[in-house]
């Protein structure tokens, strides 16, 4: 395995006590991870809160792709934040945004936009959107002897709707030279729930490979019957470990905790790119950032750029019936905007750049009652 396992043992070992929060007005100041071994300091500027004097209960649902970030958030914030609960359970993309068109949470986690004509469901109005961290979609795979493996956006496509069927296809061959690979039939393996890593997986495949991707993309694709479907990123990663010749797409953080291999991509410069941290970050550098904070750093420019980088958001309504939810959320998304960056490698993501985490900053005085 190679550079990106260093941060598997941080993945499940708890970092030590965030420092104290700042004073209770809502100037700008710096925020820092003044005490979390193991993890970078965040020196992105964020509201100043006093968060021992939140209170309240913030549920939220929906990616798992974001689980492992919003998990290790949560624990560290309720260290500084005992007045707050939050919760939040992965249940995938879409699950996420139907709760909170329903209002049945008061946060979701999305790796993917609410399509136009869905808006309108949304009961409680206008909704921002908060991007938190990014990462690598891994391509993983099951290949007994095969340490190493690349594919480029065809061979990827073609492999993941059935076209190509098994390993030793002159295809992938072609993508390995020098490898040699067994006749081993391949087992495609995908999400069967609305999922934002589904659709950002099969956007790179409808970008990167029009020529030969028929199935469309979004959170939910119409897969071939020959294909197996596991639900969340830790499903589609369990079913991997236990199937000899799987292939399918799992999140970094889900693709290590199973010891996973993963494969190189083929990126838009045509260098064939690990999906690391380094290289996720270098496709959020490269991404254009919307008025509304909505980015797609899905297929990047840049001969580092790893080409399967997700952007995921926390998505709430601009307008709060509670004023201790709306001052709650503003301190749960304050952190996770200020400290939360500094441990983000740590639990396999890469931090934002520092100009859109303050934006997204910035863009917190928007939440009122």
């Amino acid at each position: 395995m190679y550079k990106t396992r260093i941060w598997a043992i941080p993945l499940v070992a708890a970092l030590a006590v965030i420092g104290a929060a700042c004073s209770s007005d809502d100037n700008t100041t710096a925020t820092t991870n003044s005490g979390a071994t193991g993890s970078s300091s965040s020196s992105i500027a964020g509201l100043s809160i006093d968060y021992s004097k939140l209170s309240g209960t913030l549920n939220g649902s929906g990616s798992s792709f974001q689980d492992a970030f919003d998990q290790k958030a949560k624990a560290q914030f309720a260290k500084v934040a005992s007045g707050v609960t939050v919760n939040y359970t992965k249940s995938g993309s879409a699950a996420g945004k139907t709760d909170l068109a329903n209002q049945v949470v008061q946060f979701a986690g999305t790796d993917s936009v609410i399509k136009d004509a869905d808006k309108p469901t949304f009961k409680g109005g206008d909704v921002l959107y908060f991007p938190t961290a990014g990462g690598p979609i891994t391509v993983s795979y099951n290949l007994s002897g095969v340490a190493k493996l690349q594919l480029s956006a065809d061979v990827l496509a073609g492999i993941m709707q059935g076209d190509i069927t098994t390993w030793s296809d002159p295809k992938i061959a072609a993508d390995n030279a020098g490898t040699t690979l067994p006749s081993t039939a391949i087992a495609v393996v995908h999400r069967t729930d609305g999922s934002g890593t589904t659709s950002n997986f099969t956007k790179f495949l409808k970008v990167a490979s029009p020529s030969v991707w028929k199935l469309d993309s979004g959170d939910t694709v119409n897969w071939p019957a020959s294909t197996q479907g596991a639900e969340k990123n830790s499903g589609v990663a369990a079913l991997i470990k236990t199937t000899d010749g799987a292939i399918g797409y799992v999140d970094l953080a889900d693709a290590v905790n199973a010891d996973l291999k993963f494969a190189s991509i083929k990126n838009k410069a045509g260098k064939f790119v690990e999906p690391t941290l380094d290289a996720a970050s270098a496709a959020l550098d490269g991404a254009t950032v919307n008025a509304d904070l909505t980015y797609d750093p899905i297929n990047a420019t840049g001969d580092t750029a790893y080409p399967i980088t997700s952007p995921t958001w926390i998505i709430v309504y601009k307008k709060q019936s509670d004023a201790a939810v709306a001052a709650a959320l503003k301190g749960w998304l304050n952190f996770i905007l200020t400290d939360g960056q500094g441990f983000a490698t740590s639990v396999g993501y890469a931090a934002l750049p520092s100009g859109l985490a303050e934006k997204a900053i910035a863009q917190l005085s928007q939440i009122t009652t």
